[in-house]
């Protein structure tokens, strides 16, 4: 949980930089070495196989070359007239005469064996129901043995047709070869009536495996297997009994030819394989795999070093970089959290890069900035409180408070009734919202509660010769706004605009809220406002003299400016068909805000 809220933390951009480094270059580069090595790698296992699949065609076309010269020997001598006869002759000679038709089928026989003295080694003729003859040599199984054979039966059934037997383990006598390749071949009873139901023929391996020797100096090994995945002959760099281990993997006779990688000894092969068609056997290279990839290693190596020391360079160029870019930048949070601490005199001494430059020129403009501003806004509020006390000086001026308290001597010694205390209270409200330190702000339904108690003393003073409409939103009700901004525009309505009136005088006053903003209108039918004193006002505004209203709607519209800004404030314009409309507009200050007393 705590290295999960240290890495959720803010990292230094330093910290940011280095780790962009190392997932952007350094893993890159180094994934891009791995895999162009492996595409390199697999490019040379496919470069060798075809190389090695071109090899054992070449050495497939020689050794059914040479098990086709034995096809053909075993046929020639299988359908030979003379061969047959004297066979025949030997099998229904007497005892005295046997050893003259021996002579004569040897010496039959010889026109073939004398051609390939070391390949053919036994020919050996089995006889209709019983007998046998071996020339050359001698067979080790008895001849029932043999007759029971799978192979002697499948040869039957295919009279005149050679049948290779492929390998075949201990069968003669006087030889050192522990395997022979044999052939089988049964002549038709039609040829000649003879008396021959089979001739079956042992060949040395010597010739195969001389052809799987004409690579000495190659660091592989060959072998030939049968379909049954026995060992039919091996290259010299290739024991008996490390085929034999070989002949068990069944991935050899999977498919007519491929390459797979295996495991001998504890060490790593290569094993690629390709078919005899004419037997379905198998011709296999095995070359060991550390003999294969001794470059792919040695460039591996090479590979590696350079990518490491290239590494090692970029990592300690990129820190220097690194490290002058991130000094001036921690040089600026350093400075930056003494102007936190209040100290606005932490310059920066600029340096580094362009930007970073530009950075401390930009950081040390903005301290004077800050400090012009902090003056600034010194004296905005020197003027604001300055206007806020005329303001409250000018709501209730001395002639006000006069004629209000003549009137209420008149109402005394006239009535003496409850009109000297409601008025007395009217004025209490008054002057308790004027003088009251509260704050700035207030509900605008007390504001109209105020301007209710104004209206009751003007009413009281004038006689009521003026009606007072209303039409507050309950939204606008409950809305805050400045203290005492709207007396002042109701006293410039009554005074000014219908003090020339007798009857019919009318005051309608209008609140609307909106999303962000209130705006509140207080028109009235009296003798309206002229386009020039339109111009007075507005140039009040700007701060030059007025003399339209007195100081009361300008002070206002200063006093709103000041709190709220510049789109906010008072308008003046015509009341058609007569009089005058004031419209004041503020923001929209809600009563569930925190801090509404910090507002202003």
């Amino acid at each position: 949980m705590k290295l999960w809220n240290k890495l959720r933390s803010p990292w230094k951009i330093s910290t940011v930089l280095y780790v962009l480094l190392f997932v952007m270059v350094v893993m890159p580069v180094a994934s891009l070495s791995v895999l162009i090595l492996q595409i390199y790698k697999q490019d040379l296992l496919q470069q060798t196989t075809d190389q090695t699949l071109q090899t054992l065609r070449a050495l497939t076309y020689s050794a059914e070359q040479e098990i086709g010269r034995a096809v053909y020997i075993s046929a020639a001598i299988g359908v030979d007239p003379e061969v047959l006869r004297s066979a025949s002759m030997l099998k229904q000679a007497t005892a005295a005469d046997r050893q003259t038709y021996i002579t004569s089928l040897n010496k039959t026989l010889a026109r073939y064996s004398s051609s390939i003295p070391s390949y053919l080694l036994s020919i050996h003729f089995f006889f209709k129901d019983s007998g046998m003859y071996s020339y050359n040599r001698n067979l080790i199984p008895d001849e029932q043995s043999m007759r029971h054979s799978i192979w002697y039966h499948k040869t039957l059934e295919k009279q005149d047709e050679v049948q290779i037997q492929g390998l075949q383990k201990n069968v003669l006598y006087d030889t050192t070869d522990k395997y022979v390749i044999s052939t089988a071949f049964s002549p038709s009873f039609m040829q000649g009536l003879q008396d021959v139901e089979m001739i079956y023929f042992t060949f040395s391996r010597d010739r195969l495996e001389n052809i799987l020797r004409q690579y000495p100096y190659s660091p592989s090994s060959f072998m030939i297997l049968s379909d049954q995945t026995e060992i039919v002959a091996t290259s010299f760099g290739l024991s008996s009994e490390d085929a034999a281990k070989m002949a068990a993997l069944s991935n050899i006779s999977a498919s007519k030819e491929g390459q797979f990688i295996t495991t001998m000894d504890g060490q790593k092969m290569l094993i690629t394989f390709t078919s005899a068609e004419m037997l379905d056997w198998k011709i296999c290279q095995i070359v060991p795999y550390k003999e294969l990839t001794k470059n792919y290693n040695n460039i591996y190596k090479f590979v590696m070093i350079a990518t490491f020391l290239g590494t090692i360079l970029f990592l300690i160029i990129s820190f220097y970089l690194v490290r002058s870019l991130t000094k001036p930048l921690l040089q600026l949070v350093r400075k930056m959290s003494r102007v936190m601490e209040g100290n606005l005199n932490a310059k920066i001494e600029a340096s580094g890069s362009a930007e970073t430059v530009i950075l401390g020129h930009t950081f040390n403009y903005m301290l004077d900035q800050i400090q012009l501003l902090i003056i600034e806004r010194e004296k905005e509020e020197r003027e604001k409180r300055k206007a806020e006390f005329t303001a409250l000086q000018s709501q209730i001026n001395p002639h006000f408070l006069m004629n209000t308290l003549n009137a209420i001597k008149l109402m005394a010694l006239i009535n003496k009734v409850d009109n000297i205390r409601n008025m007395t209270v009217a004025l209490m409200r008054l002057l308790t919202s004027s003088f009251n330190r509260g704050g700035n702000l207030t509900l605008v339904s007390e504001e109209i509660e105020n301007l209710k108690s104004y209206f009751y003393i003007m009413e009281i003073r004038y006689g009521k010769k003026f009606e007072v409409i209303w039409e507050i939103e309950e939204q606008v009700s409950s809305a805050y706004m400045l203290k005492l901004l709207l007396q002042p525009i109701l006293e410039n309505c009554i005074i000014h605009g219908l003090s020339g009136t007798e009857t019919n005088s009318r005051i309608h006053i209008i609140g609307r809220a909106s999303e962000r903003s209130v705006s509140i209108v207080i028109a009235d039918n009296g003798s309206g406002v002229s386009e020039e004193q339109i111009l007075q006002f507005n140039a009040s505004k700007t701060g030059q003299e007025h003399t339209f209203t007195g100081m009361g709607i300008a002070n206002v519209h200063h006093r709103i400016n000041l709190h709220y800004g510049q789109e906010y404030g008072v308008t003046i314009e015509p009341n058609l068909p007569t009089g005058t409309k004031v419209t004041l507009l503020i923001p929209f200050i809600r009563q569930d805000e925190e801090n509404i007393k910090d507002h202003v």
